[in-house]
């Protein structure tokens, strides 16, 4: 059994959403605040009848509503026609008992939906409070009701439902979301029914034994002994009926108290245990966060873990690159404008990047503008010219230039062309404007996706192109010189009186006499010196549209 797909209508952040998932590993991302966490608490709602580990009937709260769905109400007449309904449907497979057209597609599929609703039986009482309209507010949740249906018109039982998930949260563990209810499933996910019925009678037995201590005896002797406050017998005793037996547990490591170890241990031993599943009462799992309070090497080792034991459906949201890597880009799925999957996502661009994982694809997936370049003195320049014109770094406004370094642009541009993230490419030429510029543009045609280079083949990269640009005169290109040379170079520079000598001179200091070496210290050196000068230079006119994304 698995979740095939979820729709969300006036849930918290969305308003409308139908979220198809991949049967085994789904990765969200998303910005802050796009509805990551909204959608794994709409995956508990409806499968559990719980909002945050608590019933929903005592969880109710105008704060579930959506903010459009609210102010629409607030502003209209506030008749009961209008009030908003919060309604979650998850569609299933493998599950008949579920099957049924109660769905708002009205088609024969296998699922259960969750409804917050008005309750008709209190339609005097709303009408009664409507003669007040004017200091209304807020949804007045009071008159509402829960429908917990399967599509086959079945109301659910907590007891008797289908399909269950683990909802790993570390904020559960406070005292006041119910610690001990969340550390109970998660250790009753961990251990077989027969485990748990042995670990149950054991802790009974060992209560019992409470009773029998003399000292114990001795107090419940003396608690009533000459009956004052009943005829009957009065005895303090250890409570062993099964809420209690679950209250009375608590994980320990290395005998410390599961909630006093550290966070980055409890994030890993929650999730384990939850993919582990030894319980067999589990159909799926959410997990936020997994990198949150963990060294890169835990992680790695943790996201391993994941990988090699997801027998069950797991929905994780991720900030991290490196997750979303090792677990596979085309299990993302994207919380945007519009739902996106990367389902089809090249898998050798997918394959490269689990065995390279520390590539920040991220910066691809979630920005709205992108320049790629090939190393930080692009990145430097770039960024130096956008701040001379607007007094302010690019990603200030959006704009986030990433250096590919060796994966190259191919697997940056595959990713950017199933996402439409607009992306400007800054490449040198190598000597063949045609071939490196041209013919490789022809591989991404896509309406988001341009290619800017220096088109003369003479200007194989960046700093000849920068040189060509402040060339105009032996003074101007001595002025430029001063800025991105050092004092040494710059002297020997100063004593070359024939400005094409000049030129020559100052490209071999970045690609030696010959054309073909690569100084790339010097040229990271000569990108520092020009992004930290008060001075204005002049750019080649590659770079200043690659700035532009009108």
């Amino acid at each position: 059994m698995y979740i095939k797909k979820l729709t969300v209508k006036n849930f918290k952040k969305i308003e409308t959403g139908v979220f198809d998932f991949n049967e085994k590993v789904n990765i969200l991302v998303g910005d802050n605040d796009s509805g990551k966490t909204t959608i794994l608490e709409a995956l508990e709602l409806v499968s559990s009848s719980n909002y945050r580990g608590k019933s929903i009937n005592s969880s109710l709260s105008p704060h579930l509503f959506n903010g459009n769905a609210v102010k629409t109400y607030l502003a209209g007449n506030k008749s009961k026609q209008t009030l908003p309904e919060i309604l979650i449907e998850m569609y299933i497979s493998d599950c008949p008992e579920y099957r049924g057209k109660n769905n708002s597609q009205n088609k024969e599929e296998e699922g259960i939906y969750i409804k917050i609703c008005f309750d008709d039986d209190l339609t005097s009482t709303y009408d009664e409070f409507l003669k007040n309209a004017a200091s209304i507010d807020s949804v007045p949740t009071e008159f509402y009701k829960v429908e917990w249906f399967s599509f086959a018109w079945e109301p659910i039982k907590f007891l008797n439902r289908k399909v269950k998930g683990l909802f790993i949260d570390p904020t559960r563990l406070h005292p006041t979301y119910g610690k001990t209810q969340y550390l109970s499933n998660i250790i009753n996910s961990s251990l077989s029914k027969e485990q748990q019925a042995l670990l149950n009678l054991n802790y009974r037995q060992l209560k019992h034994s409470f009773e029998q201590q003399k000292q114990i005896q001795d107090i419940n002797n003396n608690l009533d002994a000459t009956n004052q406050v009943t005829e009957q017998n009065l005895s303090i005793i250890a409570d062993t009926n099964s809420s209690t037996v679950e209250s009375g547990l608590q994980l320990a490591v290395d005998d410390i108290s599961f909630i006093h170890t550290g966070k980055g241990e409890q994030n890993k031993i929650q999730i384990k245990l939850a993919l582990l599943n030894k319980g067999g009462n589990v159909n799926f799992i959410t997990v936020e966060e997994p990198e949150n309070h963990l060294s890169h090497t835990n992680l790695s080792a943790l996201i391993k873990f994941i990988s090699d034991n997801s027998a069950n459906q797991v929905f994780i949201t991720t900030h991290s690159s490196y997750v979303l890597n090792k677990l596979s880009l085309n299990n993302l799925c994207l919380i945007a404008d519009n739902y996106l999957m990367l389902k089809d996502i090249d898998s050798t661009t997918a394959k490269t990047l689990q065995r390279l994982p520390g590539y920040d694809t991220l910066r691809v997936v979630l920005s709205k503008k992108v320049i790629l370049v090939e190393g930080p003195s692009d990145e430097l320049l770039l960024k130096k010219k956008y701040l001379q014109d607007n007094g302010k770094l690019p990603e200030e406004d959006g704009i986030d230039i990433i250096v590919v370094r060796g994966i190259g642009f191919k697997h940056y541009l595959e990713i950017a062309k199933h996402i439409g993230t607009r992306v400007n490419v800054v490449k040198d030429n190598d000597g063949s404007y045609e071939k490196n510029i041209t013919k490789y543009a022809e591989n991404y045609q896509y309406p988001n996706i341009a290619f800017f280079s220096e088109n003369n083949d003479e200007l194989k990269s960046l700093e000849p192109s920068l040189i060509e640009a402040s060339s105009k005169d032996e003074d101007t290109l001595k002025r430029f010189a001063k800025i991105a040379l050092s004092t040494i170079t710059f002297n020997q520079l100063d004593k070359i009186d024939n400005l094409d000598k000049q030129k020559e001179f100052f490209i071999a200091v970045y690609v030696g006499e010959n054309g073909d070496k690569n100084n790339g210290s010097k040229k990271v050196d000569s990108a520092i010196r020009i992004f930290d000068s008060q001075e204005d230079i002049q750019y080649p006119e590659y770079l200043v549209e690659a700035l532009k994304f009108d």
